[in-house]
């Protein structure tokens, strides 16, 4: 049952949200990747629960390997939408892995206090062009040292 319900909730954010999942595009890229719910301490001792219905969204605007801009956004339906301060001290790291192995990291500022709704970050320091391979992005919050989701898409000539 519960696992059930959890397939249906990633379905109706996906459906809600009107993405479908990241891959390959000679073009522009849209993809969202499931939040799956946690529990964690703000800086204030507040137990926060993030329950299901939250998305981390990555889009990539481009063709081939001209990358023209890069997003990363949290979106939350149903129930979850409705509770504020989810997330405190969002965090997103935007990371290149040409096909060869070579990895750039990109990370963004750091959105500081709690919230649910506005949570959307941009890679200031995009590189134009790219080697083929893939894009991610990787959600942190509160400081910590293991993203919570991630998101990627393939980048090719």
């Amino acid at each position: 049952m519960r696992r059930a319900l959890r397939t249906l909730m990633t379905l109706a954010v996906a459906g809600a949200l009107g993405v479908a999942g990241a891959g390959a595009a000679q073009a522009s890229a849209y993809g969202a990747s499931p939040i799956s719910p946690f529990s964690y301490q703000d800086d204030s001792g507040a137990t926060k629960s993030i329950p299901y219905g939250c998305a981390l969204i990555h889009s990539v605007i481009g063709e081939g390997i001209n990358i023209t801009a890069q997003t990363a956004s949290v979106d939350c339906a149903g129930l979850a939408a409705m509770r504020s301060g989810l997330f405190c001290d969002v965090k997103i790291v935007f990371t290149f892995t040409s096909a060869q192995g070579r990895t750039k990291t990109l990370d963004t500022q750091r959105l500081s206090g709690c919230r649910t709704l506005g949570i959307k970050l941009s890679n200031e320091e995009l590189p134009a062009d790219v080697d083929p391979g893939k894009t991610c992005v990787r959600l942190f919050v509160n400081g910590e040292t293991s993203p919570r989701a991630s998101s990627c898409h393939i980048i090719s000539a």
